[in-house]
C-alpha cells in the first residue's frame, strides 16, 4: 500500500511540473520574458502560486528549467540518428527529413530560445546547435566513407550546417516555399554536395 502511495505522490509532482513548464513556456512565447508572470503561470497551469513557487522560486529558475528540460528531451530524441546506409542523396534526404520534423515539432521552444530574452536561453540553444552539428558530422562522414562528396568534408559540414540552421528553416518554412521548403533545402544539399 505505501509504495502505491509514494508511487501516485510522484506521479502527481511529475504531471504538476509538466503542467507548469508548458504553461511557462507558452506564457513565454506569448509575452516574452520581460513581461512574464508567475500568477498567469499558475493560472494557465491550474495550480496555485504556492505550488508554482515550490517547483521554482523565482522566474529565471522557472524559464531556466523548463527550457534546459525541453531541450534536454530534444537532444534524448535526436541524438539517435545515423545516417542510413544508402546512397549519397538518401543520407542526405534523412537528415533534412530530421531537421524538418524537429523544427516542426519543437518550433515553439526554438522561438523562445531566438526571441524571448529569457536567460539562459543562449546557452540551451547552443548546446541543440552542438548536437545537430554532431548530426550533421555523421552525415558527412557517412557521404565521405561512400565516396559522394564533391567537395571537402569540412566544407560539407560548414554548407550543411549554415542550411539547416533554424533561421534557415523558420524563413524558409514561412516564406513562399512554405512545404516545399525541406524537399527544395535537400535540392540544394545534393546539387552542392553530391559528386
Amino acid at each position: 500500500m505505501r509504495t502505491y502511495v509514494q508511487r501516485a505522490r510522484a506521479e502527481g509532482r511529475d504531471r504538476t511540473a509538466t503542467a507548469i513548464e508548458r504553461a511557462a513556456l507558452r506564457e513565454l512565447r506569448i509575452n516574452g520574458y520581460a513581461d512574464l508572470r508567475l500568477a498567469d503561470v499558475a493560472r494557465r497551469a491550474g495550480v496555485a502560486r504556492r505550488t508554482l513557487y515550490l517547483h521554482a522560486p523565482t522566474k529565471e529558475v522557472l524559464v531556466a528549467r523548463a527550457l534546459r528540460r525541453r531541450a534536454t528531451a530534444i537532444t534524448r530524441r535526436v541524438e539517435r540518428w545515423r545516417p542510413p546506409e544508402a546512397g549519397g542523396a538518401a543520407i542526405l534526404d534523412e537528415i533534412v527529413a530530421l531537421h524538418e520534423r524537429t523544427y516542426r515539432t519543437d518550433r515553439q521552444l526554438l522561438e523562445i530560445l531566438v526571441d524571448s530574452g529569457a536567460p539562459g536561453g543562449g546557452e540551451v540553444l547552443r548546446s541543440l546547435d552542438r548536437v545537430r552539428l554532431t548530426l550533421i558530422e555523421r552525415a558527412v562522414a557517412a557521404l565521405a566513407r561512400i565516396g559522394a562528396l564533391r567537395i571537402r568534408p569540412e566544407d560539407a559540414i560548414a554548407l550543411a550546417h549554415a542550411m539547416l540552421a533554424f533561421p534557415t528553416w523558420r524563413a524558409a518554412l514561412t516564406g513562399p516555399a512554405r512545404r516545399r521548403a525541406p524537399r527544395l533545402i535537400a535540392d540544394a544539399l545534393r546539387a552542392t554536395l553530391l559528386g
